[in-house]
């Protein structure tokens, strides 16, 4: 992924977990693929059929690898966790995201 579609997939998770709160897009267990879904490492691996589970992918033609289990932005679990200090980040970018002094105001 090119650094400046990195960059707007980034403010577009930042701003989705301002906005929303909790989350997978705000987890620090979660990388994401796109700003849509995302592997959850804190999961271990799994098959690749368990894998997609999550996403409601029932049947595929493709068969997907092994790897840790896929999410949507929008899940939390009960292993939620955010330790970044967003105070750390440009202002001019807190503003970008709608940040209001805590990662979930909104």
């Amino acid at each position: 992924m090119s650094d400046d579609r990195e960059t707007a997939v980034s403010r577009i998770l930042d701003r989705f977990y301002v906005e929303h709160g909790p989350c997978c897009a705000g987890c620090d267990w979660w990388a994401h693929a796109n700003s849509l879904v995302g592997e959850c490492r804190r999961s271990r691996p799994v098959s690749g059929a368990e894998r997609v589970d999550m996403l409601g992918i029932r049947s595929s033609s493709l068969r997907p690898s092994a790897g840790h289990i896929l999410t949507r932005r929008e899940h939390r679990c009960g292993e939620f966790r955010d330790e970044f200090d967003w105070t750390t980040l440009p202002a001019p970018y807190l503003r970008q995201i709608g940040w209001k002094g805590a990662p979930h105001a909104g």
